[in-house]
């Protein structure tokens, strides 16, 4: 769907505004943050069955972590924040400071309130740092939803129905370093087809200049 060079421009441009967001959550947290994303896909949910096309690099099935936040006006869509359970578990951890060995009879999936309070905030920090940085180089106004944040059991058959049909994803592999913790999450910024052909006009103005 991207060029080679739309698609240089976009993970060029989403590192910068996953810098900014691991800049705020440094400060949140009280310790180093280190955000990357070292693999940016734009892909038509419609053909994911396409063997073109696949879901983001680690497994959807499983227990997982999902918290999400509409965004709007002109540029609108829905942001997803997806780590699998025992990674989100491990984020909280070492957010908070805690021991990332479980105790006897307890597992990664064993989530709190307080747990579940850390992610939605790390999501709220996360997901409108960058979908901000794309309202301001589209030069828009966006409105925001809170996050809604779900502990969901997705089995292989289901990974595809926490997705809308007929919708564009923008996929960020991304990974974070905390406290010498690797966690691997994945963004996913569902949007409308006109709000990706504004995106991609955009990019491509970039690239003329």
């Amino acid at each position: 769907m991207l060029s080679p060079m739309q698609r240089d421009v976009l993970t060029e441009m989403v590192n910068v505004y996953v810098g900014q967001a691991a800049s705020f959550l440094s400060e949140m947290v009280n310790q180093k943050v280190l955000l990357s994303v070292p693999e940016v896909e734009l892909i038509n949910v419609g053909e994911v069955e396409n063997p073109e096309y696949s879901l983001p690099a680690f497994p959807l099935a499983g227990h997982i972590i999902s918290s999400s936040m509409r965004f709007g006006h002109d540029f609108k869509g829905k942001a997803f924040l997806v780590f699998p359970a025992e990674e989100a578990k491990l984020l909280v951890n070492a957010c908070t400071g805690e021991d990332n060995n479980p105790e006897q009879n307890q597992t990664f999936t064993d989530f709190l309130d307080t747990d579940f309070d850390v992610l939605k905030e790390i999501s709220n920090v996360i997901l409108n740092a960058i979908v901000g940085e794309f309202g301001n180089f589209l030069d828009t106004k966006l409105e925001y939803s809170l996050p809604d944040i779900e502990l969901l059991f997705v089995s292989a058959p289901e990974q595809k129905s926490i997705l809308e049909k007929d919708i564009y994803i923008l996929l960020l592999h991304t990974t974070f370093l905390l406290a010498e913790t690797k966690i691997k999450g994945v963004i996913m910024i569902a949007l409308s087809m006109n709000s990706v052909s504004w995106l991609i006009s955009k990019i491509d103005e970039l690239l003329e200049d």
